[in-house]
């Protein structure tokens, strides 16, 4: 069975304690979203050195995943939104609130940038970072199978158990955040 070409960026599936699964808000600065690209819902974010969420480099600590948002806009309005357009500006250069899947204990799923494989579970990814689709609001971001290591942003625990999904080319993993902001080495 062939898998799709389907990059998704990265989606809860469970908790590792069997905790509920839940967001926490973060501050984005107005008119710095996305560094030029935007920020679409599955994104991975981390938490720059000014207090601020922002979008992660390739092998940056992880702050988490990237939910939606809400802002006032410069015409007053309050928009909602699963996706944050690049440099967005609101009103009063008041922040963005980023909603933020933040715990290190979220399985998320994911899809692999190349060749999924059981041998390398447990093993750690940085990401790809992909184009989000300003259709849908969702991301392009994948697991960079190139990447495998003891260390990553992220750690591989799994193929998803779905009847159209197996390991080989672009397999739906399940990760967890290996590297994150929250973790003493690296906080």
């Amino acid at each position: 069975m062939a898998n799709s070409d389907n990059p998704r960026g990265f989606s809860p599936v469970r908790h590792m304690t069997g905790g509920v699964i839940r967001m926490n808000e973060y501050p984005i600065a107005s008119g710095d979203s996305g560094d030029g690209t935007g920020i679409f819902s599955g994104d991975v974010l981390t938490l720059d050195t000014d207090g601020y969420a922002d979008l992660a480099a390739v092998t940056e600590a992880v702050l988490g995943i990237f939910a939606g948002c809400h802002y006032t806009a410069t015409d007053g309005s309050v928009v909602f939104s699963r996706q944050l357009p690049a440099d967005t500006a609101t009103l009063g250069a008041a922040n963005i609130i980023a909603y933020v899947y933040d715990d290190p204990n979220i399985v998320f799923s994911a899809q692999v940038s190349g060749t999924g494989a059981f041998a390398n579970n447990r093993g750690g990814f940085d990401i790809v970072i992909g184009t989000g689709s300003t259709t849908t609001g969702q991301s392009g971001a994948e697991l960079d199978t190139t990447t495998l290591a003891t260390s990553g942003q992220f750690m591989q625990l799994g193929l998803v158990p779905r009847d159209d999904n197996a390991w080989g080319a672009n397999a739906d993993v399940e990760c967890k955040i290996f590297e994150s902001v929250f973790s003493a080495a690296l906080g």
